[in-house]
Order: structure tokens, then sequence, then C-alpha cells
């Protein structure tokens, strides 16, 4: 799940750092700060803005009818969240799972953005691309994968998140248990020893 996000990461800095009243502009824009544990967004609620998250990590996450919660997505450091304009009600909660920091980019700022700047509204539907494309590959996975080579694949394709989740977030990611999570982990580590 290596996708290349036009507008994150390097991307980003460099198309900011091509003019310097552009970086000037998008180092004036509104920060949210969310404590770990703080929602940025609950179901139901309509996305006002789109956010970059600078720093932190945030999961969106369903509640399945029994009350579990299923985690949709995960969004680390630059990644973008939202979809501002769209009318229509968000069916999962956006969550911290750490202290995050965010930058907002409400639909008015991002009109602005595109009247100076008109090559940043396709950059930034490529970076929404990309964030579809991340969750396509996943429900492939879901599909197509047996629990543990989900969690292999995981750990290849996501070893930072591996080390920042707790196992219970790294359970509700990959649709298991935590008490199908803990096999997967014994057998691999059984497999691993006996090598």
């Amino acid at each position: 799940m290596n996708s290349i996000c036009p507008a994150c990461g390097p991307e980003l800095l460099s198309f900011l750092h091509q003019s310097p009243e552009r970086l000037q502009r998008w180092q004036a824009l509104p920060r949210r700060q969310l404590k770990r544990g703080e929602c940025l967004l609950r179901a139901g609620e309509v996305a006002p803005a789109l956010w970059l998250v600078e720093s932190g990590l945030l999961r969106g996450h369903f509640l399945d009818a029994d009350g579990r919660e299923r985690i949709h997505a995960l969004y680390p450091e630059l990644q973008w969240l939202g979809l501002p304009g769209a009318a229509q009600p968000s069916p999962y909660t956006l969550e911290a799972l750490e202290r995050s920091q965010l930058v907002v980019l409400t639909p008015a700022e991002l009109r602005d953005w595109q009247l100076l700047w008109p090559g940043i509204g396709e950059l930034l539907w490529q970076a929404l691309a990309v964030q579809v494309r991340r969750l396509t590959e996943r429900q492939q996975q879901w599909l197509m994968l047996d629990a543990s080579a989900r969690y292999l694949g995981f750990l290849r394709d996501e070893p930072s998140l591996a080390r920042r989740l707790k196992l219970k977030d790294v359970a509700s990611y990959l649709g298991l248990t935590n008490v199908a999570l803990s096999r997967i982990r014994r057998r691999l580590g059984a497999a691993q020893l006996g090598a």
C-alpha cells in the first residue's frame, strides 16, 4: 500500500516552497490541536473543512450493531482528511489516537487557494484519490487474504504504524478480534522460533 501522494510529504512541501507567498499563506492557516481520544468529527456530522495531519495519528472508525468499534482507516502524519463542500454526513468518527496537530483548510480558504494557485485543486484531488486507492487495496486484502496474511502484510507495509498502535487497534484495523490476533501472533512467533 505504498501509493505516492502528489500533495503529501515532500511533494506538498516542494509545492509550498516554490513560492514564499504560498509558504507564508500555508503557515498562516489555522491549526487544530487534538488530545489523545478527542474526536475531530463524529459520525453523522458534515466535515466543515479539509484537514492535513501535521503531527500525530487519527483513526476513522465505525460502530457495529453491538457497539464495537471497527477501524475504517488510519491517518498518520501528512495524510489528508475530510472533503469540504460534501454535504453528506460522515458515516464514521475521526478520533485522535495520539496527540495531534492538523492544518485546517476551510471551503472558503480552499477557494482562495484555487484562485491564487489553480494547480492546488488538482493536487488535492490526486491526494484524495491516493486515499481511495489505499482503501481499495485494503478492502482487496480483506476479501482475498486470510487473517495471518493480512497481519503479515500490515507489518510489512506499515511498520511504523504497527509500532505506534495498541494491539486492539491493530486487530480492529485488520477486522480481527483481540483473541484471534493474539493466536496469530503466537503461531507466527512459534514458527519463527522453530525456523
